[in-house]
């Protein structure tokens, strides 16, 4: 019995359980199962392993031109110029290379680098899909194995708006990342990103990201900030570009980030902040809100006190994107901060989304310091130095207050390992 029989059985049994009784009619199913059977033989060739040179863990992708173009997420390629080996699913494998990524949003693209001719999956318009649409995920779970097909997995679309993501009920483990999300016409209008709060809540970056950016991944161009502490924000966000902190009741800016709509306004660190757009600043949440419920592209009013002296300022927003991205970049230099030293960043993205307690680790940044103290992605962050943590935004606060030059101990939940691991980071000076 091959593969595509398989399946079908297995679609039969899935339908006719789901909600405890058949979804829709005998001739609906009959419909789906075809369409199902049709996306699978015909579109199983393009979901490939991808597998860096340098490392040992493999990412999936899916082939989306003739010449070996392979969309995937920006995390399973890392850097544009890697050598790679692409696995196809009957064992054959080609060289290939990763090309540009859209950090903020997990997209990337590669290539194979071998001349021929391959299969190739087509790719759809995300923004048509529907809540209920029934959806196929493909991908290598678990790595890469000779002995199976990419597994089927079946599910619906359950959000199609959150942090810029589509949600399904599509299960995924390691390894799916960067496999395809097809809807029943053989369409790629998604590629799998991370797994949310359980094996059933996934998150896949919809193609109309990789569609938006296809000139800049396909020239090799990185964007994106996998290291700002703003993890969990959606991506479409209006953004200053500041931190705060509340200090002796007045709101305060702790840090403008360098090349963002505060900074190219004039804002600078220890600025007090007044008031938005007239509404006075009594609390960081004042400006908080106000700046989310503006739109990307608004000018907000800033009133700041600096010393003795009031100044407003005219503040453009941009996205949480833009402002990972670099926006203007050309003005370079970060503001001044005559009386606080430079914060090292943790260089950890968060998933403020995760449920259960403590703050999940999504992303460990190369170089940083939570990839040389030992942080690993999935890590969960239970305590920091005995203190209880519930949240990513907890975990946020403590490392924002921690203690320059001092040692910090984070104990955390790891798979695999039973108990909690002591990683320990020095915030130094």
């Amino acid at each position: 019995m091959n593969v595509v029989k398989l399946f079908s059985l297995a679609l039969i049994v899935f339908c006719f359980i789901a909600n405890g009784s058949f979804a829709g009619s005998i001739e609906q199913l009959k419909e789906r199962e075809k369409k199902v059977k049709k996306v699978v033989s015909e579109l199983l060739p393009t979901v490939v392993a991808v597998v860096g040179d340098d490392q040992p863990a493999t990412g999936s992708g899916v082939i989306v031109s003739e010449d070996g173009l392979i969309m995937t997420a920006g995390h399973v390629t890392e850097a544009a110029g890697k050598k790679l080996t692409i696995i196809f699913p009957d064992g054959r494998s080609v060289k290939g290379e990763s090309l540009g990524a859209n950090r903020s949003r997990d997209g990337g693209l590669a290539k194979i680098t071998e001349d021929g001719k391959w299969p190739f999956a087509k790719i759809g318009d995300s923004k048509k899909a529907k809540l209920g649409d029934w959806l196929i995920a493909m991908g290598h779970p678990g790595g890469y194995d000779l002995n199976r097909s990419p597994p089927i997995r079946l599910g619906r679309l359950i959000s199609s708006g959150t942090m810029g993501m589509l949600r399904t009920d599509c299960a995924l483990v390691g390894g799916d990342s960067g496999g395809p999300l097809f809807n029943l016409e053989g369409e790629v209008i998604g590629i799998h990103s991370s797994i949310g709060g359980s094996l059933a809540e996934n998150r896949h970056v919809p193609s109309s990201v990789f569609q938006s950016g296809w000139d800049r991944m396909l020239a090799g161009e990185i964007w994106g900030s996998l290291g700002m502490m703003a993890a969990g924000v959606d991506p479409d966000r209006p953004m200053l570009g500041v931190r705060m902190n509340e200090s002796d009741g007045n709101v305060v800016v702790d840090k403008v980030y360098s090349n963002s709509p505060a900074q190219k306004a004039g804002i600078m660190n220890g600025d007090q902040i007044l008031s938005v757009d007239g509404i006075e600043a009594d609390k960081m949440s004042d400006v908080v809100e106000k700046v989310a419920s503006s739109k990307v592209g608004n000018e907000i009013e800033i009133q700041v006190k600096r010393g003795e002296e009031e100044k407003t300022f005219s503040v453009k927003l941009v996205s949480w994107e833009d402002l990972a991205s670099g926006l203007g970049k050309e003005q370079g230099k970060e503001s001044p901060s005559p009386d606080q030293p430079a914060r090292p960043e943790l260089g950890v993205i968060l998933d403020a989304e995760a449920d259960g307690e403590g703050a999940v680790v999504f992303q460990v940044i190369e170089d940083s310091l939570a990839a040389t103290s030992g942080f690993m992605p999935g890590d969960v962050v239970k305590k920091i130095d005995g203190t209880k943590i519930d949240t990513a935004d907890e975990m946020a606060s403590s490392i924002r207050s921690a203690e320059l030059g001092k040692v910090i101990r984070f104990a955390v939940q790891r798979k695999g390992q039973e108990g909690l691991v002591d990683v320990d980071v020095l915030f130094g000076k």
